[in-house]
């Protein structure tokens, strides 16, 4: 706290001169001005990636993704290449097991998204970003709808026609009870339609485990389907999963920071050159980038390309950042 006063009390102080004498003062102050705030952004800021290099360390590695940390750190160092060769400037190092709160943390997690791209893998279907891909999975979805429709159906008139049959059986055991005991040939009869609702049970199980099934299959689309419509920017309708509520749109990474730690997230990739490009994303980030316009850039807010270079809108991005002319 001394040392952030020490700073703010000269700040005021110019400031007041400053305006004073703005006409004469000014030029020869700025220099001072910018030694002073930089001073200031280092201690919110901690590290500048532009001086020094920004230190990175694994935090959550979730195995389900079923990679090595050796294959997600080789695609790391991509990532870091993909800013750093042609900036001319190493930008970013790996600490190993570093607790240190200043370094930022790269976590892999395992989540809905990636189980939808691996699950539609497993079903034996190949998706691209493009609309065709958009157009085949939309069908597969009609049909799987339509099937979910139909079996649903089914188990509920077959779950209906059972709840009736075993409100009769319990009122016929309830009756004989009242009485003693069923003689033997209502007994017989009863056992008989015992036997009955326990078959029932078992095929109505059976129906629900196929319906969980094709809810599994429908959801999985469903999350492919939204991806797909916000990456090729596709004014369709948004499709809804069954017995789940996401209210979010498909995102592979998230950085985040709250001032005292800085984070990378990363939640799906279809292949090791989707990994290296979110991770190159995120990364962006964390250097201080917004997003650009540019679709093919690496800042583009979606993972559209597949080149590993950088565009001209990003290098603009980082030179700005960095005060480069």
């Amino acid at each position: 706290m001394k040392r952030i006063l020490k700073i703010l009390i000269p700040l005021v102080i110019i400031g007041a001169i400053v305006y004073q004498f703005r006409s004469t003062l000014l030029p020869r102050l700025l220099p001072f001005i910018d030694n002073i705030r930089n001073n200031f952004s280092a201690i919110f800021l901690k590290s500048d990636p532009c001086t020094e290099p920004l230190q990175y360390t694994l935090g959550i590695f979730d195995t389900e993704f079923n990679i090595s940390q050796k294959y997600f750190l080789s695609a790391l160092l991509d990532a870091e290449m993909i800013w750093e060769k042609p900036f001319g400037k190493e930008l970013f190092t790996y600490k190993e097991n570093s607790d240190d709160d200043d370094n930022l943390k790269i976590n892999l997690v395992y989540d809905y998204r990636q189980d939808a791209t691996s699950k539609l893998a497993s079903l034996g279907i190949v998706f691209e970003e493009n609309r065709a891909s958009y157009d085949a999975l939309k069908i597969k979805f009609k049909e799987l709808e339509a099937e979910f429709a139909t079996v649903k159906n089914n188990y509920d008139t077959r779950l209906q026609s059972f709840n009736a049959k075993q409100n009769a059986y319990e009122e016929q055991v309830k009756y004989w009870n009242a009485r003693g005991g069923a003689p033997r040939r209502e007994y017989e009869k009863l056992q008989a339609e015992k036997s009955e609702l326990d078959q029932e049970i078992s095929e109505l199980k059976t129906l629900q485990t196929k319906i969980n099934g094709i809810i599994n299959k429908i959801n999985t689309v469903v999350v492919i389907l939204n991806r797909l419509a916000n990456i090729l920017n596709l004014s369709v309708e948004t499709y809804n999963t069954i017995g789940a509520s996401r209210g979010e749109s498909f995102t592979e990474g998230v950085y985040s920071s709250d001032g005292s730690s800085r984070e990378i997230d990363i939640y799906e990739f279809s292949s090791r050159e989707k990994l290296v490009r979110v991770l190159a994303h995120e990364l962006g980030h964390a250097l201080g980038l917004d997003h650009v316009d540019d679709a093919k850039a690496i800042m583009y807010r979606l993972n559209y390309d597949n080149s590993e270079i950088l565009t001209k809108a990003d290098l603009d991005a980082l030179k700005a950042r960095c005060g480069i002319k």
